[in-house]
């Protein structure tokens, strides 16, 4: 099932926003310009690079042996 965009920040209500994302972050801080804006940034920096990284930043973290 899918939501137009302007509706992102209602999915957030009433969630442990804060417990998730971070301090001081709420629902009203989740909104369709904002997803815009980190959408667009994520594609500028090149999304297999940033998988790369944070997937290689979890497994550091987790201990997860990396075969080279």
């Amino acid at each position: 099932m899918s939501a137009p965009l302007y509706l992102f920040e209602k999915f957030f209500v009433g969630k442990a926003t804060e417990h998730l994302l971070g301090e001081g972050i709420s629902a009203e801080h989740l909104n369709d310009d904002r997803l815009g804006r980190v959408l667009d940034k994520l594609y500028e920096a090149g999304l297999t690079q940033v998988f790369v990284t944070v997937a290689l930043a979890a497994a550091k973290k987790f201990g997860v042996k990396q075969d080279s």
